[in-house]
């Protein structure tokens, strides 16, 4: 989670949409070491979930396979829209968190069903 909102607060909200929006490339911040820190970011979410909840090991397996396949898809079809936009240097803005304020709500909700699930199976 961390490392997401460190690149959110950089990238901001337009970026972060269904399209490709972005109106420059981000060359600071979490961006300056990797191109995709927000998917990155989601891979480690989604890895902790996976831990979380312990399922076997080929829905596990079967679940990262699925998670690299889209977000490899995804990352090629950035990576040609972002070629043609110039390069910019942003700054970390607080209000640019507002969005992964979903990512949160979903992370707590899953804790929680973990925390009632165990609570169930302990009865």
């Amino acid at each position: 989670m961390i490392i997401r909102l460190w690149a959110a607060g950089y990238i901001g909200k337009s970026a972060r949409g269904n399209k490709f929006s972005g109106q420059h490339m981000i060359i600071n911040g979490p961006y300056r070491y990797m191109k995709h820190p927000l998917y990155c970011g989601n891979f480690f979410l989604v890895l902790g979930v996976i831990v979380l909840f312990n399922p076997p090991t080929v829905i596990a397996v079967l679940l990262l396979i699925l998670f690299i396949m889209q977000y490899a898809l995804i990352i090629i079809s950035e990576q040609h829209y972002l070629e043609s936009l110039p390069q910019k240097k942003a700054h970390f803005k607080v209000t640019n968190l507002r969005g992964e304020l979903s990512t949160i709500v979903v992370l707590v909700v899953m804790y929680c069903v973990y925390v009632v699930r165990k609570v169930l199976i302990s009865f």
